[in-house]
């Protein structure tokens, strides 16, 4: 039963995630990522602009939602199944993010895309190894989480 939980609650705080950056682009913004464990941005000679990026990868995204929504927490599954459905949207976000070009927002779908890859690693330890001191580190995944989503979907807004 704790098994159940602690998926549903990685599940849930994935989608929470993945809502985040599901919103729609409104206008360019210049700012970074505000990770501070990434290197500097490097100027590169692409001519894709924040928004064209953007345009690119929120879709993904959402696609990327919509099978989050779909991901079984209720057990009726085998936790194999519900780990491999939340890795497929893992790398969902690893092929949004090597989809685009600009640099800034490649950066910020990439920074998601790790923090997703360790909420799934979280998963598969409660489920598959049913170690439940693993989710003790949700506060910290979670916080993580939030930051590089409310980042990408500062710069895509």
């Amino acid at each position: 039963m704790n098994r159940r939980i602690a998926a549903w609650t990685i599940a849930a705080v994935a989608v929470l995630g993945l809502s985040a950056c599901s919103g729609s682009p409104a206008a360019e913004d210049d700012t970074s990522n505000g990770s501070g464990d990434s290197a500097p941005v490097e100027e590169t000679n692409t001519d894709q602009s924040v928004e064209d990026a953007c345009g690119i990868v929120l879709p993904k995204l959402q696609e990327a939602n919509a099978a989050a929504s779909e991901i079984d927490t209720t057990g009726a599954t085998d936790p194999q199944t519900t780990v491999d459905q939340f890795s497929t949207v893992v790398d969902a976000f690893g092929e949004a993010a090597d989809s685009v070009d600009n640099v800034e927002v490649k950066e910020a779908t990439s920074a998601v895309h790790e923090d997703f890859a360790a909420l799934g690693d979280v998963l598969s330890k409660v489920l598959i190894d049913q170690d439940l001191t693993a989710a003790e580190g949700m506060t910290t995944i979670t916080a993580d989480l939030t930051e590089s989503a409310t980042a990408l979907q500062e710069l895509c807004s």
